[in-house]
């Protein structure tokens, strides 16, 4: 049947869904998931608004942004947000969680110009969610006991060898009293996640607080139709992710850092390797790209009779903590005692995925001999 494997990260007690057979996963170009979850972005700057100032109204108690036919029924009220002052403003915005940033904006354009550079920038707070947090990809034949040095606390070794709660254990659903089974006790009670993280999305869910029953419950987008055009087109194009590209701009070097061992991958090295160059791609590189580099150092199993070539299941990074980020941040977060290791990297990827590289090294040719 051959071995199944799973990526999750101790630190988040997460999971990604099953990836399914090595092999498979690695040459059907699956691996960009990992760039999802690990790649940071780069906060965009201030959005312009293009609306004259406008009052503060009050129509049936809700406040918003007038528009022509609005202003006739209304009266004005005292515009008591409009005389807070700005720190007291920006201190309001940044205790605000998403959701509640991009509402309050929406009231009027002094809060807009203020709350959209706050909105963008929590809505950062989604991506990259295991930036940083201790990553492995466990094979299901591995046994007990048996994981990289480092990947678990005392604290966490103790609970493994515990084993699961006699409630916990399911035969029907394959959960075992295995004690020091890593993967079973990730597997029940670990929570998964999907690796394409939308945030913008949440604006087109039902706004929190509204009966359960009702048909057409309220959106965010919804209260926010009384925007101007343009406003009210950049929120949408936001809210369906048609603006992401501005986090992970094409035209930056991207850098894989692994912050465990202080060891990077530049992207556009990685890229050369397996490309001729005609284009820029950011952090998605194509095939093969960070994913793929993460990918081939990560695994662990005690079998590895499925893996693509020898050593492949004992990974040198399994357990470590990455992010994926700018060569200008790299630059800044980095000291001369980080090591480049894109040329290993490179030659270990045209031997696991048999791939010829633009310029074959003899490291290449003594691994598969």
């Amino acid at each position: 049947m051959g071995q199944y494997w799973y990526i999750f990260s101790m630190d988040k007690g997460e999971i990604l869904s099953c990836i399914g057979k090595l092999g498979e996963f690695l040459w059907e170009e699956e691996a960009d998931c990992l760039v999802d979850i690990l790649a940071v972005p780069v906060k965009p700057g201030p959005v312009q608004s293009s609306c004259a100032p406008m009052r503060l109204i009050e129509i049936s108690g809700i406040k918003s942004w007038p528009n022509q036919k609005d202003l006739e029924p209304t009266r004005q009220i005292q515009p008591y947000l409009a005389i807070i002052p700005d720190e007291l403003i920006l201190k309001i915005f940044h205790d605000l969680d998403f959701l509640s940033c991009f509402r309050l904006s929406l009231i009027s354009t002094r809060l807009w110009k203020i709350g959209w550079l706050f909105f963008q920038q929590k809505a950062t707070e989604f991506m990259s969610p295991w930036a940083g947090a201790k990553i492995i990809c466990l094979g299901d034949e591995c046994k007990s006991g048996d994981w990289p040095v480092g990947l678990l606390t005392a604290e966490e070794e103790n609970v493994v060898n515990k084993g699961l709660d006699e409630a916990e254990v399911d035969p029907d659903e394959g959960f075992f009293q295995d004690p020091g089974n890593l993967l079973t006790l990730v597997m029940c009670r670990f929570r998964e996640i999907n690796s394409k993280v939308e945030p913008f999305q949440i604006l087109s869910d039902p706004v929190p607080g509204q009966a359960e029953d009702l048909e057409s419950p309220r959106t965010a987008l919804d209260e926010a139709r009384h925007l101007p055009k343009s406003e009210l087109s950049q929120v949408r194009s936001f809210a369906y992710g048609e603006k992401m590209a501005n986090y992970y701009p094409e035209t930056e070097n991207w850098i894989l850092r692994n912050l465990t061992t202080a060891e990077f991958v530049q992207g556009d090295k990685l890229f050369a390797a397996f490309h001729r160059p005609g284009r820029q791609c950011g952090p998605y590189l194509g095939y093969p790209g960070f994913g793929e580099a993460v990918m081939c150092r990560i695994c662990w199993s005690t079998n590895h009779s499925t893996v693509p070539c020898a050593g492949f299941n004992r990974g040198v990074w399994a357990g470590h903590r990455f992010e994926i980020c700018t060569e200008k941040i790299h630059a800044l977060k980095s000291d001369s005692g980080w090591r480049d290791a894109t040329s290993e990297i490179v030659d270990e990827l045209s031997v696991a995925l048999n791939l010829p590289t633009l310029t074959k090294s003899k490291k290449i040719e003594d691994r598969k001999q």
